[in-house]
């Protein structure tokens, strides 16, 4: 994303719905609303991967004139792909660079850095896991190939994979690498994507909002002992006041961010992702919608708040480069404010 503009813009008035630490929750469940309220329960659940993103642009082709691909690999693997003409990204090989410049010491550290750098790319242009067509990954040793296998199957599986290929060479570009990304995504038209239609909510939208996030959040309540803030949340009020971007598919609610502006800040009260769509890179997206409206509002900042309990959200929020500012007692918890320098 490109560089904030650091003159002030007009911003509308600061609103008096104190958001609390449990309202944020992504990756992967903040408490409030599910996105990043206040510090605590929060993150709002981006949930786990693994669910099987669906196709809309690309699909597989395996002849019987082929070898057939083994049931057990057909979420991942596949001979070739096809796609429509339409819109192309192609990603340069990633390695797994934080987004503070630093490489990950181990394997696994560095192959999931280097798919999140890659669904970052995706989402801000504006496309998903769904829409991609190939992927080549690039190993250094041969031994880290189940490791690979165990990863895909976890953050990219699919009822129609990317034609993927794997490659070990002697060595990559840096030489701290273990592995390199890179993949070729396609859209169906010009603006089109498999992420799915964006728009604000109005307030025929409450009972699907409601909905949703108490499907998000639900997961944490295990975890804390409690509903999550954002379950028990007034969204009639919270319409009404803050600002909510929806995503939906099929005319389906599947991700929404609710944010707040502030005196020097965007704030992140809820970031949800419905639990069928975890895993395709929607919380990135939605995450990467607030922080173009925290430019174009002329913020240079943007902070959320989570629950420490909600380790996968605290890890979703720092690989999208956010850093804990700091910690406070939330409701028998810890609550964990987050900011991100735009």
């Amino acid at each position: 994303m490109g560089a904030c503009r650091s003159s002030q813009l007009e911003r509308p008035p600061r609103c008096s719905l104190a958001p609390t630490p449990d309202r944020v929750s992504e990756p992967r469940g903040r408490e409030r609303g599910g996105a990043s309220p206040a510090p605590c329960d929060g993150a709002r659940s981006l949930g786990s991967r693994g669910a099987k993103p669906r196709r809309t642009t690309v699909k597989t082709i395996d002849p019987l004139t082929a070898w057939t691909v083994p049931e057990a690999s057909r979420t991942i693997d596949t001979h070739a792909c096809e796609a429509p003409v339409g819109r192309a990204l192609f990603v340069s090989g990633l390695f797994g660079v934080a987004p503070d410049g630093r490489m990950r010491e181990d394997f696994p550290g560095q192959l999931v850095q280097a798919m999140d750098n890659v669904e970052a790319l995706l989402a801000a242009a504006g496309l998903g896991l769904p829409d991609v067509a190939r992927a080549t990954v690039f190993l250094t040793r041969a031994a880290d190939l189940p490791e690979l296998d165990r990863v895909r199957r976890t953050r990219w599986a699919s009822d129609a994979p990317a034609a993927v290929t794997v490659l070990v060479v002697a060595a990559l570009a840096r030489p701290d690498a273990l592995v390199e990304v890179e993949v070729t995504a396609a859209a169906t038209r010009p603006g089109a994507s498999a992420v799915g239609t964006s728009r604000p909510a109005t307030k025929a939208d409450i009972p699907a909002i409601q909905a949703l996030v108490r499907a998000a959040y639900a997961k944490w309540v295990p975890v804390i002992g409690r509903e999550p803030t954002p379950m028990t949340a007034d969204y009639a009020q919270a319409v009404r006041m803050h600002r909510f971007d929806l995503l939906e598919r099929f005319g389906a609610l599947v991700a929404l961010v609710e944010t707040i502006p502030r005196a020097d800040h965007l704030w992140v009260e809820n970031l949800a992702v419905a639990p069928a769509h975890h895993g395709q890179g929607l919380g990135r997206w939605m995450l990467r919608r607030a922080e173009e409206e925290a430019c174009a509002l002329g913020y240079t900042t943007i902070r959320l708040g989570t629950n420490k309990a909600f380790a996968a959200n605290l890890d979703f929020y720092r690989r999208a480069g956010f850093a804990v500012e700091r910690e406070e007692p939330f409701r028998g918890g810890i609550g964990v404010y987050l900011a991100k320098a735009l």
